[in-house]
């Protein structure tokens, strides 16, 4: 992996990253400079591309023996889940609810891949990875190889389509916040695109819109239509923890993401997986306690269970007892109630003063592409740079 630059800009750049949807480009980074560059990119071997999908396939068919195994025995301690939040997990996991994609955080030295986080819930960059990069790809110049572990829009096309067959269903809802940023909504307009092509009648609503009609006990439009089908780009346990999630084990509607994906979108995975898999290649040490640490000498990153986009992390040092705030890392007081964990730190590639964090994306069950987001901190948060990439023999 290397990281290179002195790519020109597209005549036509921008009009190319608007007619894709892609009109949240110019977005701030840290730095001050856009969120998207024509300029830089990072290259990759096909071998180290095998190795990141292989990885990614073992470590989703992992995530998935784990939740079997957790909502067979039960086992909830870590995660503070309320007795309906209890309840839903264990019947959309029974019903084998319909579930659509995910997205690991790798980091990656040239030499170990080693997990982050799994995105399970409400990831977002979609539309730059499956599109954005792939135009990019095939536009730039100065490109020798035009290979890209990139086959993400192809696997959403063939999974909505299944999702179609499978539910026998016509109409699909595609819900954000009515406030979320045009980062949430563009995502949510390309996913709501591909299930059009896939046969789908298309709706969308903001989460406020929602209704429930009590006495066909079903979740409704703005219309009062019946709403069978819903992807939510809302993270499960606010939904899950809303008033009206009392009404969600009788109603019709299929959520997308299920309920049972809260056993993955939260962190106390990286700790349990720790526990089943103990220095498994892709795994980081993870620990629930402090306490249970056992290398002094390294440093542990503190996140919290629920956190998102960097916000609350802090690196702990056990040989001295020092917490201290993650450099880039944003504080929000409502992360703090769900607990944390303490993962081992992993030293990120410095490439020109950026650190790059690989995400790769699952689509049902496949790993099917990646994109890269960089940063001038090890903490990737939402205004990190998104990077394209390409591999070479």
């Amino acid at each position: 992996m290397k990281r290179v630059t002195g790519f020109p800009t597209r005549p036509d750049m921008v009009q190319q990253l608007l007619d894709v949807g892609f009109d949240y480009y110019n977005l701030p980074s840290s730095d001050g400079s856009h969120y998207w560059s024509d300029n830089v990119a990072y290259e990759f071997t096909l071998a180290e591309i095998d190795r990141i999908e292989d990885a990614s396939n073992e470590l989703h068919a992992m995530c998935l023996d784990f939740v079997a195994d957790e909502i067979k025995q039960g086992d909830y301690a870590y995660y503070r889940f309320t007795d309906l939040q209890k309840q839903l997990i264990e019947d959309a996991w029974h019903k084998q609810a319909p579930y659509l994609y995910g997205r690991f955080d790798f980091g990656y030295d040239g030499e170990n891949l080693k997990m982050f986080e799994y995105n399970a819930d409400t990831p977002t960059s979609l539309l730059e990875a499956a599109i954005v990069q792939w135009q990019w790809l095939e536009q730039i110049e100065g490109l020798q190889y035009r290979d890209q572990f990139n086959w993400i829009h192809e696997e959403l096309l063939k999974h909505f389509t299944f999702l179609k067959q499978q539910s026998g269903k016509n109409d699909f809802y595609f819900s954000a916040m009515q406030e979320a940023g045009r980062e949430d909504w563009g995502n949510l307009d390309y996913l709501a695109d591909v299930a059009y092509n896939a046969g789908w009648n298309i709706h969308q609503l903001a989460v406020e819109d929602i209704g429930y009609n009590k006495e066909n006990q079903e979740f409704v439009d703005l219309n009062d239509a019946p709403i069978d089908m819903l992807f939510k780009l809302y993270p499960l346990e606010w939904l899950s923890g809303a008033e009206f999630a009392r009404h969600i084990p009788n109603a019709h509607t299929s959520f997308i993401e299920p309920a049972w994906k809260m056993l993955l979108s939260n962190k106390a995975l990286l700790a349990k997986l720790w526990q089943r898999y103990p220095n498994h290649p892709n795994l980081l040490p993870a620990y629930f306690n402090k306490f249970d640490i056992t290398d002094r000498k390294a440093i542990w990153v503190k996140k919290p269970l629920l956190g998102r986009e960097g916000a609350n992390v802090f690196y702990y040092e056990k040989s001295n007892g020092v917490e201290f705030a993650a450099k880039g890392s944003e504080h929000s007081a409502f992360y703090d109630t769900s607990g944390y964990i303490y993962q081992q730190k992993f030293e990120l590639p410095n490439f020109d003063g950026m650190y790059p964090v690989i995400g790769s994306w699952v689509i049902g069950d496949v790993a099917c592409g990646m994109g890269l987001r960089e940063d001038f901190t090890a903490v990737t948060g939402n205004d990190s740079h998104f990077v394209p990439h390409y591999f070479v023999p």
